[in-house]
């Protein structure tokens, strides 16, 4: 009987250690992200007023719902009109084990509150990474938003489902 217990001890043990690892690569994942705008730079285009096309990197945490978090850097391109347009980025997700997932995405961007907000939403793929998810492929979506005046940098927020795994 002792050594029962004992095994399933050490079976629920590892199962509490590895399980939310696995889940975190292999599976749909869904968790938030929260970024902040590290430096943006824009110009105006000049042929409607308030076009201006842009450049942002932005560096963040990405909270998993298995309770992992992953550090989040990322370089965004946009072409907006008052504020309204479209958007391509490309992010590297760093987890505490070095292991790094590369993802492509875009979306678009509606501003609210008079600019002083931005609602956003999108697509992205997993191109690759490194550790545990190289050679991951697969897709995810998200919507989120942008607290804060772009000119100022603002932070963001979005939440995101994917599912990206070995094909």
């Amino acid at each position: 009987m002792k050594r029962w217990g004992l095994f399933l001890a050490i079976l629920l043990s590892v199962s509490f250690v590895l399980l939310p690892g696995v889940s975190a690569a292999g599976e749909k994942m869904t968790g938030r992200i929260a970024l902040h705008n590290i430096k943006t730079e824009t110009i105006e285009v000049g042929d409607v007023p308030g076009h201006i096309l842009g450049i942002a990197q932005q560096t963040g945490l990405t909270f998993y719902s298995t309770g992992e978090i992953a550090r989040k850097i990322n370089a965004a391109s946009f072409d907006f009109v008052n504020g309204k347009g479209t958007f391509v980025e490309y992010s590297n997700y760093i987890d505490q084990d070095g292991s790094t997932l590369f993802t492509k995405g875009g979306g678009t961007s509606t501003p609210v509150d008079g600019g002083k907000r931005s609602v956003f939403e999108g697509t992205f793929e997993c191109i690759g990474g490194t550790g545990r998810y190289e050679g991951f492929k697969g897709t995810g979506t998200y919507k989120g938003g942008r607290i804060g005046e772009l000119k100022t940098g603002g932070d963001l927020y979005l939440d995101f489902t994917m599912d990206c795994k070995k094909p």
